[in-house]
């Protein structure tokens, strides 16, 4: 039961920061027309992805609950096509390892979570799978004006959320995937 409280508490937490670093980022970021995307490692030397500009950088630390640990996140942003978007990679680290399944229901939380965050949001769709070898929630949530398109990976106690977000109808799979699959685990 504790586990799930933590898991419940972790999402909620990611999802408050998720908004926080939106609203503080989205207002103030600025991109060139032709972006000249760059390989960028992790602070934490975790992983690497490639952005199209340097991307802003926050972290913040949360005591969950009843003494349960801290929930430590790193998130990095960049702003695409003159501010139209954003590309995010947020690295959520949990104070204990989600195994036994409670990854994929992590990760569902995670997606409910940005579902729950604006009454006009909608689920497109949300697919499980593999990525790396590890449990993975790839998804779409539109509202009337925005769309958020992720995927999310769970890894041991962090959580990798690798998502675009811009102006509903103006959507490209096609840079979506050239960001996703320029997503690399350190060894």
């Amino acid at each position: 039961m504790k586990s799930k409280t933590m898991k419940k508490v972790g999402i909620w937490c990611l999802a408050i920061g998720l908004l926080m670093v939106h609203v503080l980022f989205r207002t103030t970021a600025h991109a060139s027309e032709h972006p000249q995307w760059q390989q960028f490692a992790s602070y934490s030397g975790e992983c690497e992805i490639a952005f199209p500009t340097k991307p802003s950088f926050m972290e913040q630390s949360l005591q969950l609950p009843e003494g349960k640990g801290m929930l430590h996140y790193e998130v990095y942003l960049a702003p695409f096509e003159d501010r139209k978007g954003v590309f995010m990679l947020l690295i959520a680290t949990y104070p204990h390892t989600l195994d036994g399944g409670h990854e994929v229901a992590g990760l569902e939380g995670l997606v409910r979570g940005i579902v729950n965050h604006n009454p006009e949001n909608r689920l497109v769709f949300a697919n499980l799978l593999q990525f790396f070898e590890h449990p993975a929630l790839t998804f779409l949530v539109q509202s009337s004006a925005n769309y958020f398109r992720g995927q999310a990976v769970m890894v041991g106690n962090k959580l990798y959320l690798i998502a675009m977000e811009g102006r509903k109808g103006e959507l490209n799979e096609k840079t979506f995937n050239r960001f996703l699959e320029s997503f690399r685990l350190a060894d």
